[in-house]
């Protein structure tokens, strides 16, 4: 095998070759299909949408919206020449609140920072009382209004939403209904398409709204799964690509233990690369003149095999969610009435006993009671 990363790499300082390796990313098929699907979404989908992006903690998702933003910006960078006064992208990270609900005015305040709005202490909203002619600042709506502004005036392709599952954290089911609607508002305020990035916990904040559920356009990021094969081996590619890209002398022997790797690492590349990275910084700034890695400086830097199965079971609780939500074809065409849907009720001998009754009571040519049978290849053939 042969090393990948630029060879002078060694003859620079010990800070290059961190930089080096931290900024390092590996194309793999799930982070490619996201990736994909989300520029899609972006620049295809309708202007005022809420696009989801999920997947489990440590997958990638703050790796994917980075790689986007470059994407869009790259994309567009003559708009943005020409014209100082717009920017492509604004990200914010929703922060939870200390107590209670989440906290709206701290939010629209960190998106105005974020903007690098100015007087943002000095926003006010003034609305005049007909009866007695007083005025009244209302600082929340002040600040939004400018959020709004921003969103409208500085044309943004998209507002990203980080850790967006902290705004559902509420006290009641109706506040949560509130927060959606916010949001709703928001895009269809600005037309500015919102991307809200987080964990599973995004899928039930969506369902809980129907406007949100016919806007909302869905983005999974899924760690590998060692129970298919396909995913085992792009996994297993992915080591491999950082083991060649680590700037040592000498090049490390991960893949001859990927199942240790896998196995702390939960098949998330993102907690991977994480790993990877703090154990070469660590061993190498406390041995400059290291040539390689082993195992066991591994070992000193790993989540430990309790916090791995934490992580593995908050992720296939996830998982299970998430494939309850997209895989319901069935259940769709039974409620609309479109396949026969087959219900018993009661015992066996309930069934006989109650059939016997009907035909006793029943009157001559009077129709059993029966559910009618609509399917699919009955209204084809009726057609």
């Amino acid at each position: 095998m042969v090393q990948q990363f630029p060879r002078e790499l060694l003859e620079k300082s010990l800070s290059d070759r961190h930089e080096y390796f931290r900024k390092y990313t590996v194309s793999h098929p799930a982070f490619e299909e996201a990736y994909e699907g989300l520029l899609d979404r972006i620049n295809n989908g309708s202007k005022n949408s809420i696009i989801l992006v999920y997947g489990t903690s440590g997958v990638g998702k703050t790796k994917l919206i980075e790689k986007v933003q470059e994407k869009l910006i790259e994309d567009n960078i003559e708009t943005y020449i020409n014209n100082r006064g717009l920017f492509p992208t604004l990200t914010v990270e929703a922060v939870p609140p200390d107590s209670g609900s989440f906290d709206w005015k701290d939010f629209y305040y960190r998106c105005l920072v974020m903007a690098e709005e100015p007087l943002i202490d000095y926003k006010i909203s003034i609305e005049e009382k007909v009866e007695n002619r007083e005025l009244k600042n209302d600082g929340k709506a002040a600040l939004r209004r400018s959020l709004e502004n921003v969103l409208i005036f500085r044309k943004p392709i998209a507002f990203f939403i980080d850790e967006a599952q902290h705004i559902s954290m509420t006290t009641n089911s109706r506040k949560l209904r509130n927060q959606i609607n916010i949001l709703k508002s928001l895009a269809n305020m600005t037309n500015v398409p919102i991307v809200l990035s987080g964990n599973y916990d995004l899928i039930t904040y969506r369902d809980l709204n129907g406007q949100t559920i016919r806007r909302g356009k869905d983005v999974h990021i899924k760690r590998y799964n060692a129970k298919n094969k396909d995913e085992l081996k792009s996994f297993i590619n992915v080591l491999l690509a950082f083991q060649q890209h680590l700037p040592l002398e000498e090049e490390p022997d991960l893949i001859t233990n990927w199942d240790y790797f896998y196995s702390r690492s939960i098949g998330c590349i993102g907690i991977l690369k994480d790993w990877l990275y703090s154990t070469y910084q660590t061993s190498t700034r406390n041995n400059p003149s290291k040539k390689t890695l082993e195992i066991e400086d591994f070992k000193c830097h790993e989540l430990t095999p309790g916090r791995s199965i934490k992580l593995l079971k908050e992720a296939t609780e996830g998982e299970k969610k998430y494939e309850k939500s997209v895989n319901q074809e069935e259940e769709l065409y039974r409620q609309l009435g479109l396949i026969e849907e087959t219900e018993s009720y009661g015992t066996d001998e309930d069934e006989v006993k109650t059939e016997g009754e009907n035909k006793k009571n029943k009157k001559p040519g009077e129709r059993k009671a029966q559910r009618d049978h609509v399917g699919v290849n009955e209204i084809n053939e009726a057609l």
